[in-house]
């Protein structure tokens, strides 16, 4: 049942609830009122009666005359009146079920009074409730059309005012919906409601940054699946066109010690070339190996592989770089060595491609609390943050993985800076 429904049926029942009450209320002061008008009426009745008992004129014109709140009738002596008459009520305007609804009436309508006259007959006095009994309908009838009106309205008011209010609602738990299935271009409306016009500039900005992540989770998996297609076809060259040479070269010189084995000059040049081949394989197995994985960070750890890192790169490119790195930082899980390896070495990757440095600076720091990485360099500066590449985007995602966060940041004197906070956490640190 919706709200606007179950509010109407709350409403018409207190409405209902007060009308019996009022009307309860009505029927006891009825009652009261009746009794006084009519006990008036009677009391009245007698007085006139006194002096009309000896004029038969003005006895006629009392019993012809509409006396209010009396009944006024004249007996046969020869049929005895009986108090188990059935009263019968002279309104048109009322009916009979209402007369029985009020309390009391009954016992005031029973009472009969008689008085008899000089010439042997009876005359017969009997309350007449009808005229005040017509009153209290017209009053009823009034009370419920203003009842039922007011009933009326309020519904219709709460009606269209509740479902105006509770439209900015609907259109929420809409948006939520819509939001659940991934559709995340469901916007609301402007509101002129100013707290719900706010609740919905947040709703849309929410909505927005949810719709800007997907479509950047949705481009970094299209680039992640292209990079590693690139890998793979760059890992498959490095085994056809370097490794395989070898391996073929490595076979044929083999033949050739079988088919030369009387010749120990010619055994002994294959023999030295094939050393060399086996080496240059060996060299290239490491390369693959340290492209594929740092298997230097198990060997010598975080630090040492990160000189290492720097120290080569700085000697391939031909780049000045001021390394700043700790005595000793905590012994963390290998995942964030990994992590921090690769943030630096696609740092150091990016300056390489893009920056056009000639120095670069790089400080680790460490508390107990959190550890700090700085890379700056004085190139040509950063491009802007919608145009950040596949490798920044996915330092920032290493960055979050390791529940910190990595910034990206122009410096005033030329050139950018990276830096990269995380927090050491007990569950981090390896004891």
């Amino acid at each position: 049942m919706k709200a606007v429904l179950r509010l109407n049926l709350v409403v018409a029942f207190v409405f209902l609830l007060v009308l019996c009450l009022t009307l309860y209320d009505m029927f006891q002061q009825a009652t009261k009122d009746i009794t006084r008008e009519v006990t008036a009426g009677i009391s009245f009745t007698h007085q006139l009666l006194s002096a009309a008992a000896s004029d038969e004129a003005l006895l006629q014109n009392l019993l012809d005359g509409d006396t209010r709140h009396v009944r006024l009738s004249i007996e046969d002596t020869t049929e005895l009146p009986s108090d188990d008459d059935v009263i019968v009520h002279a309104s048109d305007e009322v009916p009979e079920w209402f007369f029985r609804m009020i309390p009391g009436l009954d016992h005031l309508e029973d009472k009969q009074y008689f008085r008899y006259l000089s010439d042997g007959r009876t005359l017969r006095l009997q309350a007449d409730t009808s005229d005040e009994v017509e009153e209290v309908w017209e009053s009823v009838q009034n009370v419920l059309f203003l009842f039922v009106l007011s009933a009326i309205m309020s519904n219709l008011a709460i009606y269209f005012g509740v479902r105006k209010g509770i439209k900015p609602v609907s259109d929420f738990l809409f948006a939520l919906k819509n939001i659940e299935k991934g559709h995340f271009g469901a916007r609301l409306n402007k509101y002129s409601i100013k707290e719900i016009n706010e609740l919905s500039e947040h709703f849309n900005a929410m909505a927005y940054a949810l719709e800007q992540s997907e479509n950047e989770n949705q481009k970094l998996t299209h680039e992640l699946m292209r990079l590693q297609e690139k890998e793979r076809a760059h890992l498959a060259r490095e085994l056809h066109d370097d490794l395989g040479q070898y391996l073929t070269g490595i076979r044929a010189q083999a033949y050739l010690i079988k088919e030369a084995a009387t010749n120990p000059n010619l055994v002994a040049t294959v023999g030295e070339q094939i050393t060399i081949n086996c080496d240059a394989m060996h060299v290239s197995f490491r390369q693959l190996i340290r492209e594929l994985h740092p298997v230097i960070l198990e060997q010598l750890g975080l630090l040492e592989a990160m000189r290492s890192l720097i120290d080569g790169w700085s000697l391939s490119h031909d780049i000045n770089v001021d390394t700043k790195l700790p005595a000793d930082v905590p012994q963390l899980s290998d995942e964030t060595n990994t992590h921090i390896y690769r943030i630096l070495q696609e740092a150091l990757h990016n300056v390489a491609q893009h920056a056009e440095a000639s120095d670069v600076v790089i400080q680790l720091t460490s508390d107990d609390e959190k550890l700090q990485l700085a890379i700056q360099d004085n190139g040509i500066g950063i491009k802007p943050e919608g145009s950040l590449g596949l490798g920044l985007r996915s330092m920032q995602e290493r960055a979050r993985c390791m529940h910190g966060e990595l910034s990206l940041k122009k410096l005033t004197d030329g050139g950018s800076e990276i830096l990269m906070i995380i927090p050491i956490t007990e569950a981090e640190v390896l004891v």
